[in-house]
């Protein structure tokens, strides 16, 4: 687990802080102001400091050698303590893979970490098979026979498997859901269980909910189906809302399952801890997902991978979507989760940890702190009521208001505005008036 990060000269802000919950963060903002930036920065930390999808950071041209770009991070590992590092950008250093230098004490080990990348790949730091130390340093030992850092899938390796077109077993990593879910079905080792139990944990309802079906043959290969309500379906034919949480669902078990195999093999017990870090988690989904996805995520990781045997889950997701905030209203524990929200000050990026309030609907959750709009309207239908605000208020006696301007007005509310709207009867006294002429 995360707890404080701090980020000097690097990023959208010469300084960037935040301490977060122990359980849920959601992150809100205007896009570019750094949401995926922070997530890639929590992503370093987490995982003894390799970079998301193998991009690392650099600084800014205007940012000085007398002081150079900082990444502080206090983790929280097995031990239940907190261990606090930093890594200094080193200007002079002449490999790239050099230039981020980091001391630190006896590192953590904060549990397995997976990232849902925007493009729709992911990242899995897994603590038996990417965790290699000696007792006294944090650098990782280089050898041969060493792991990778960590597994960087693309959009197409999650599904072909990683690394994609590997001809010996041995360089394969990971099959890919397509030809997985074929194998856990046929070895029925529990794995296909868990992955149809995730599915239905995370889908809009359940009478919608997703169900892996028997394979059937597409060209060479066997490709398994996703039963729907109307039809059976191959999965590389689902769409692109379904595909995603099929992606999410498959990693979350073989990330899983392949830990708790590692972590057999060294005789170690499988990690209780999970760190969650979600980029625009509502992404391809209808509102009837975007209503239920994180609440059930939370259950996922808490009842069917560690099944309540968890030291810690903590999850970090951001959103655009109010629907997404709306949904963990009634979860929401002020001791254990915290919102933040990017915005622009004066030219300056700001990240700024406010305060959790419920708002109810979608449309109140877009007038908050988190999204800052004035309505859910149409930008057209707000300029119209405006119009009309402002008229009513300087002629707040209908029948002597000027004609002419009122029939301009109502004008553009009808073209703005359906017929049951709830803002009609604010312009009634005005529309009766008109009526009378």
């Amino acid at each position: 687990m995360i707890t404080k990060l701090h980020l000097h000269n690097i990023g959208p802000a010469p300084d960037l802080e935040a301490e977060f919950g122990e359980r849920l963060n959601v992150i809100t903002g205007d896009n570019g102001l750094g949401k995926t930036f922070l997530l890639d920065a929590c992503w370093y930390a987490l995982t003894k400091r390799t970079w998301a999808d193998n991009k690392p950071f650099y600084p800014s041209p205007k940012v000085g050698k007398n002081d150079p770009p900082k990444i502080e991070y206090t983790l929280i590992g097995e031990n239940g303590k907190e261990a606090k590092s930093q890594s200094v950008y080193d200007f002079s250093a002449k490999t790239e893979a050099r230039k981020w230098k980091g001391k630190s004490g006896k590192p953590s080990k904060p549990g397995l970490v997976i990232y849902a990348r925007i493009d729709g790949g992911f990242s899995v730091w897994d603590p038996a098979r990417n965790y290699s130390r000696d007792e006294e340093s944090d650098e990782v030992m280089p050898s041969s026979s060493e792991p990778l850092p960590a597994f960087q899938f693309s959009k197409s390796q999650v599904w072909s498997g990683l690394p994609e077109g590997a001809t010996r077993l041995e360089d394969i990593v990971c099959n890919g859901l397509v030809r997985d879910v074929e194998l856990w079905s046929l070895k029925k080792n529990g794995a296909i269980d868990l992955l149809q139990k995730v599915l239905k944990e995370i889908s809009s309802d359940d009478s919608e909910a997703l169900e892996i079906g028997p394979s059937v043959p597409v060209g060479a290969l066997d490709i398994p189906t996703l039963v729907t309500p109307y039809d059976v379906i191959p999965v590389t034919n689902a769409g692109a809302g379904i595909k995603r949480v099929l992606a999410l669902a498959y990693l979350l078990v073989w990330a899983w399952e392949a830990h708790k195999r590692a972590a057999l093999e060294r005789r170690e017990e499988p990690t209780r801890r999970l760190v969650l870090l979600f980029d625009e988690i509502e992404a391809h989904l209808h509102p009837k997902w975007q209503r239920v996805f994180l609440p059930s995520l939370i259950k996922v990781a808490q009842t069917l991978l560690l099944k309540d045997n968890a030291d810690s889950i903590q999850i970090i997701a951001t959103t655009h979507a109010p629907l997404v905030l709306g949904s963990v209203e009634t979860l929401w524990d002020n001791e254990k989760d915290q919102l933040f929200d990017f915005d622009l000050e004066d030219g300056r990026v700001e990240l700024e940890a406010i305060d959790f309030e419920k708002h109810g609907s979608a449309e109140h959750w877009l007038s908050s702190d988190s999204f800052d709009l004035p309505s859910g309207y149409s930008v057209e239908a707000q300029t119209a009521m405006d119009a009309a605000d402002a008229f009513m208020r300087q002629h707040p006696d209908p029948p002597k208001a000027p004609l002419e301007e009122m029939n301009a007005i109502h004008a553009i509310l009808r073209k703005a505005l359906g017929g049951d709207d709830e803002y009609w009867p604010y312009w009634m006294p005005y529309h009766d008036r008109r009526a009378a002429h």
